[in-house]
């Protein structure tokens, strides 16, 4: 399915704007810590929020700033360069998605972008294990790379879930059907 850009753009600053509000009002945790600072249950203080979501959006905004970025030196537009909002860049290639069909990479620009919002939208979105197209049992690089994670992953979510897993020709395999959600 291949979409055009304006409608990409779109879809790019709906999935920026929807990952930073699940960031602002996910009710946050007290950071853990005791009043000496030290605590045997842990390694001292702890973060409030959800670092990994928080990192995943900082690393795919900087992506989009890094494109917006190389477009308008070559189109030779003027951009702010301390502005970190993934949605302002989205904004901006948006308004200059005109000036863009001038760039010799255009085309790379569009998959970059394309690839760029759907990635974001499996990780919004993340693909049901149900609907993957996956044999009745399956190993656990299978599962990961349908499902878009580590197979480390898989297997602790395996073992945590008491999947059943079965050794077939010298490999560890789990059945698809048990798999609820990974």
């Amino acid at each position: 399915m291949t979409t055009d850009l304006p409608t990409t753009l779109r879809h790019l600053a709906h999935h920026l704007y929807y990952l930073q509000t699940e960031i602002w009002e996910t009710r946050y945790h007290a950071a853990r810590t005791s009043q000496t600072g030290v605590r045997h249950t842990t390694t001292g203080p702890s973060s409030p929020t959800n670092d990994t979501q928080l990192d995943y959006l900082l690393d795919t905004q900087t992506r989009l700033r890094e494109l917006a970025t190389n477009a308008s030196e070559d189109l030779h537009l003027l951009i702010p360069h301390n502005t970190q909002v993934g949605n302002y860049w989205a904004a901006w290639l948006y308004r200059h998605q005109a000036q863009l069909q001038d760039l010799t990479w255009y085309e790379d620009l569009e998959t970059e972008l394309r690839d760029l919002e759907s990635e974001l939208r499996h990780h919004i979105h993340p693909q049901a294990p149900h609907a993957v197209k996956l044999p009745d049992y399956a190993t656990a690089d299978e599962i990961a790379q349908a499902l878009g994670k580590t197979p480390d992953a898989i297997r602790k979510w395996c073992k945590r879930h008491h999947v059943t897993a079965y050794i077939e020709n010298g490999k560890t395999k789990y059945r698809t059907k048990e798999i609820t959600n990974a």
